[in-house]
């Protein structure tokens, strides 16, 4: 009896060790694989990338997506993260699509208006983070990442058209200074403001914040139209080509905000002076 009451102990451990390897001998591990990334829209103010994994069950009962967490990578920055809920079903033998939605804005990228005035195509992204998989052995935590490049959009183009001299007095004149406004994507641009400093013939004569830059379609142009006036002291010899229609040397520098981006501006040039 002793004897007995000793080995009985060691064969349960024994026959209890034995179910655990055959339930892990049971189960197969889920397979995720890469499938695509879907360019799902695309503007000035950033991108939404649709990225697809293959969730394949090769055991011959039905799993299920406990959860899917990621984080995105910009120009090997830090940008985002996120979490997906589970409850997606994956059938026995069977695979489910798992696609991630990644916004990214590019207002949060570091030095994005100077590789976009570089006239840099391409940014790089990564998506890397888990996919945890309900088992009867519990949540099995799979790998997920996918690495590759993301083609930016075209900064607005702005340059000077030209001066309209609204009126004249012994004092002063009222000019309207014309900047016109080139979109070159395939896609609007939303309104935007201008903070600036005018000058004309080289002395400046005006100052003003948010200056509003209308919407502007795609692939379209606007024309901003800057009033100012201004005393025929201020402007120097500048007075009398504005006056007699010649050619006057007009400069804007300042902030173009666009889509959330400041742009700089510093315009300069010879234009002429229309009544």
């Amino acid at each position: 009896m002793r004897k007995l009451a000793v080995l009985l102990p060691v064969l349960v451990l024994a026959a209890c060790a034995g179910l655990r390897n055959l339930a892990g001998a049971a189960i197969e591990r889920p397979r995720l694989e890469f499938r695509e990334a879907t360019l799902q829209g695309l503007d000035l103010e950033g991108a939404t990338i649709g990225v697809s994994f293959d969730l394949t069950n090769p055991n011959g009962i039905g799993l299920d997506l406990a959860r899917v967490s990621w984080d995105v990578e910009v120009e090997e920055t830090h940008l985002a993260d996120g979490v997906l809920p589970g409850g997606l079903k994956i059938p026995a033998y069977g695979k489910a699509p798992i696609t991630i939605p990644v916004h990214i804005r590019f207002r949060d990228v570091p030095g994005i208006v100077s590789l976009l005035r570089s006239r840099r195509d391409e940014i790089r992204y990564k998506v890397s983070g888990t996919a945890g998989v309900r088992t009867p052995l519990g949540v099995l935590d799979l790998p997920l990442t996918h690495s590759d490049t993301l083609k930016l959009p075209g900064l607005p183009g702005f340059a000077l058209q030209g001066v309209s001299v609204r009126s004249t007095s012994l004092s002063g004149v009222a000019l309207d200074v014309k900047v016109r406004v080139q979109n070159p994507n395939p896609f609007p641009l939303p309104a935007g403001k201008l903070d600036y400093a005018l000058s004309i013939g080289g002395a400046e004569v005006a100052r003003a914040k948010d200056a509003a830059v209308e919407r502007l379609g795609a692939g379209g142009a606007t024309i901003v139209t800057i009033p100012v006036k201004v005393d025929l002291a201020r402007l120097g010899g500048a007075a009398s080509a504005l006056v007699g229609g010649d050619d006057v040397q007009v400069g804007l520098a300042g902030t173009a905000s666009v889509a959330g981006l400041p742009l700089p501006l510093d315009l300069q040039g010879s234009v002429p002076a229309r009544r």
